[in-house]
């Protein structure tokens, strides 16, 4: 499981189309989990588990150094031109890592990549500016 977040949205959301009752809701519950999340559903107590909420804040809980890291916006500013790196790769590297950041604007891309690319002749070129 990568990210218990999205498996609970995602039950949830089949849940909710589907029209389930509340018990069917835990069963099927259970019956989705797969891997270590299944051994940990085994492993609980009969009684252990009050409720659906209840399920879902053990669950979380349980799996909650699994929940996606959200990246800053300004770690595109540690996305730095390494020595001896191509600006192809660099140029690369740099696209990977921003896509993989939400909520950078379109002023902090261009000003951390022209900042970290360390090639003026590449910023002379791009800016039109000599």
């Amino acid at each position: 499981m990568s990210n218990p977040s999205d498996h609970l949205l995602n039950f949830v959301a089949v849940g909710g189309v589907s029209g389930w009752t509340l018990p069917y809701w835990c069963h099927m519950f259970a019956l989705m989990l797969t891997g270590a999340a299944r051994e940990w559903f085994e492993k609980l107590s009969d009684g252990q588990i009050k409720s659906w909420d209840d399920l879902v804040a053990k669950f979380s809980q349980h799996f909650s150094q699994q929940k996606k890291h959200t990246r800053d916006p300004s770690e595109i500013l540690d996305v730095v031109r390494r020595d001896n790196e191509s600006i192809e790769d660099f140029i690369s590297r740099f696209n990977d890592e921003s896509l993989n950041i939400r909520g950078i604007s379109e002023d902090m891309l261009r000003g951390a990549f022209r900042k970290n690319v360390r090639s003026n002749a590449l910023i002379c070129c791009l800016t039109g500016k000599d």
